[in-house]
């Protein structure tokens, strides 16, 4: 069961090129939720092998910032009539069902169990518009970190849709090692390879107070 909600975004203070946002809902009210986002300029090239300007931003969740809502079947339930009453409450009867919830609940506690966290990302060509990234291309990831080591990393599963491309952060597997990479104090250079363009940029080392500038 997934669910996009689409929020704005206001910048509260930024570390060089990583910053701290509030959340606000469609009526631009403060939901009183913060995240992580980066934005960076680079570079991109097209089947013409020509280097085009670009501007890639980046939001990064965390597993201990929604954990709450796994705790427990009741916490779950809870969290999950919230978000349909706010967004289809057409569906409740159907998704609040013991059997289909309590199977959902388990699946995705485990998920979020065995991994560390989610980054989105969102690339926008020279004429601003956003790159899409669809499931029918390989997304290929590649960073090099200040030492010179590369993590190279192949998406097979496709979160994508015409905004932003995402993935987990899994334990114990090369997506970790990406993630870990770009929420280390030490920069990293970034190739992503898709649908035979090569998008490059470099992300900033990671300020690890961040965390704890959220919750106050």
């Amino acid at each position: 069961m997934k669910y996009f909600v689409f929020l704005f975004l206001i910048s509260v203070f930024s570390y060089s090129q990583w910053k701290i946002v509030d959340i606000v809902n469609d009526f631009g009210e403060k939901t009183g939720e913060k995240r992580e986002i980066f934005e960076g300029k680079g570079t991109f090239k097209n089947i013409e092998n020509i280097n085009y300007p670009m501007t890639v931003k980046l939001r990064l969740s965390k597993n201990d910032e929604d954990g709450d809502k796994y705790k427990s079947y009741e916490s779950y339930y809870f969290w999950t009539d919230s978000l349909i009453m706010a967004n289809d409450p057409t569906q409740r009867n159907k998704i609040l069902r013991k059997k289909f919830l309590k199977r959902d609940y388990e699946k995705q506690k485990f998920l979020y169990e065995n991994r560390l966290g989610q980054l989105w990302f969102t690339i926008y060509d020279n004429y601003n518009k956003a790159i899409t990234f669809n499931s029918s291309n390989r997304i290929i990831i590649t960073l090099k970190s200040h030492n010179g080591t590369e993590i190279y990393w192949l998406d097979d599963i496709k979160l994508s849709t015409n905004r932003y491309w995402t993935f987990f952060g899994k334990k114990n597997s090369q997506s970790a090692k990406i993630y870990l990479a770009i929420t280390d104090p030490n920069p990293v250079d970034v190739e992503i390879s898709h649908a035979g363009s090569k998008y490059y940029f470099k992300i900033d080392g990671y300020d690890m107070d961040l965390k704890q500038r959220i919750k106050e």
